[in-house]
């Protein structure tokens, strides 16, 4: 398995497009998942890692409606992407929207990929560096 882990920042081209580093391209040899994420950025899986949390959200029951809405969420918004012959991968249009520039910043969070508008991945990480820093900023109980 190949961690992903660091940020580099790019820019989009007009279609949407934006080059992987050779370490990101490894882990996603096999195509990848881009999905709508949270805190306003886009999810890329590799495709072991969306399976496994797929399998968490389908374990769920249908009868639980936050279940079904997070589900509607994650998979509705999905598509299957793989890098071109340069290494770039392509946002759909729909997923572009959710974005509000060119400039993006692509964060690795070990299993997969961030895909944050640049600004705001910056007001992002300074609003939680210094409670992270402080040690302030927690893991909860899984």
């Amino acid at each position: 398995m190949v961690e992903l882990l660091g940020q580099h920042k790019y820019q989009l081209d007009a279609k949407g497009r934006f080059a992987l580093p050779k370490r990101y391209l490894e882990a996603l040899e096999g195509g990848a998942y881009l999905t709508l994420g949270q805190d306003r950025c886009l999810w890329v899986f590799p495709p072991e890692d969306f399976e496994r949390y797929g399998e968490r959200i389908r374990a769920r029951p249908l009868s639980d409606a936050n279940a079904r809405a997070y589900a509607r969420m994650f998979f509705g918004s999905a598509d299957r992407v793989a890098p071109d012959a340069q290494g770039r991968l392509t946002i759909s249009p729909k997923l572009r929207a959710h974005l509000s520039g060119r400039e993006v910043m692509v964060i690795g969070v070990f299993d997969h990929l961030e895909v944050w508008d640049a600004p705001a991945w910056h007001r992002y990480e300074l609003e939680n560096e210094m409670a992270y820093s402080s040690g302030a900023l927690e893991l909860g109980e899984a």
